[in-house]
């Protein structure tokens, strides 16, 4: 997995830090959801439960995570949060090139 440095954090995420801790190395990172780059041209971002990103089946080194939420809810609404600013920043939805990311 890659992440973001500045990542897009829902209110309820008081330490990056420790989650992003707990979904890399912890036994069960359960609880939380991780926004990324789509892998899919045709759409804008992903949401993935954190632990379905500790499963074999999954290759992450593909993955790049740009925000974290506690429920499924706020994941929405950290998505809305990037496009928002990637749209009111640019006019457009070029999320990679507005975040810097190659």
């Amino acid at each position: 997995m890659k992440w973001y440095k500045k990542l897009y954090l829902g209110e309820s995420i008081k330490q990056a830090k420790w989650v992003r801790f707990k979904i890399a190395y912890g036994r069960k990172p359960e609880g939380y959801y991780c926004i990324a780059l789509s892998a899919n041209d045709k759409n804008l971002l992903d949401i993935y439960p954190s632990l379905l990103l500790r499963k074999p089946v999954l290759d992450t080194n593909e993955i790049y995570i740009l925000g974290l939420a506690s429920t499924k809810k706020e994941a929405f609404n950290v998505v809305a949060t990037i496009i928002e600013d990637v749209y009111v920043h640019t006019r457009g939805f070029d999320i990679k090139a507005y975040l810097g990311i190659t």
